[in-house]
């Protein structure tokens, strides 16, 4: 898959769009989907700060992670991750976008529109019927650049939620690798 935005399968230049803002320059960033570049820890850590990840588990980090299209924002030269976003797909019909956070010290420099923009053209996102996120009304308006909307029919939307899951005392970890080790072993 070679086209302006994905030169290689998974480095996104910057180069490509026009809108950074700030003090950074286009050049001073890029976007990969490479997974083996993702600092997971730092993921967890700039997370762990997010209502809506709240003390999440490096172990549920590593599992989302796994099983989603991620893209990391990285600092050119000590590619230091300062942003990072992932889209959960059938590849087919729908995508839903989450997890976005850019790092507070490169915030306001137009990253987390470029992270949406790379998202959104990646190739393998292409002739989706419906994509959709939950977002915040400060982050509102990059979403609304980029093409999302209100749901046409909100009413026709349900969902379950527990922000709180990881922030409780009886939260239990179903994916902590030393409870895997013990299940198998009493099997």
């Amino acid at each position: 898959m070679n086209n302006r935005f994905f030169p290689n399968k998974n480095l996104i230049s910057l180069s490509n769009f026009s809108e950074l803002k700030g003090a950074a320059t286009m050049t001073d960033y890029y976007i990969s989907t490479d997974k083996t570049l993702l600092d997971k820890e730092r993921i967890c850590a700039l997370l762990r700060d997010c209502f809506w990840s709240k003390n999440i588990p490096i172990d549920y980090v590593e599992r989302f992670i796994k099983y989603s299209l991620c893209f990391g924002v990285y600092q050119k030269g000590d590619n230091k991750l300062v942003g990072f976003g992932r889209v959960i797909s059938d590849y087919t019909t729908y995508a839903y976008v989450c997890d976005i956070i850019i790092d507070p010290l490169h915030r306001k420099n137009g990253l987390g529109n470029q992270l949406v923009k790379a998202m959104m053209t990646h190739p393998e996102l292409q002739g989706l019927k419906t994509w959709s996120l939950r977002t915040t009304e400060e982050a509102r308006k990059i979403y609304l650049k980029n093409g999302f909307s209100v749901a046409d029919h909100p009413e026709t939307q349900l969902e379950v939620n527990d922000l709180d899951i990881y922030c409780r005392s009886n939260f239990i970890n179903l994916h902590k690798k030393e409870s895997s080790v013990l299940i198998r072993a009493n099997l």
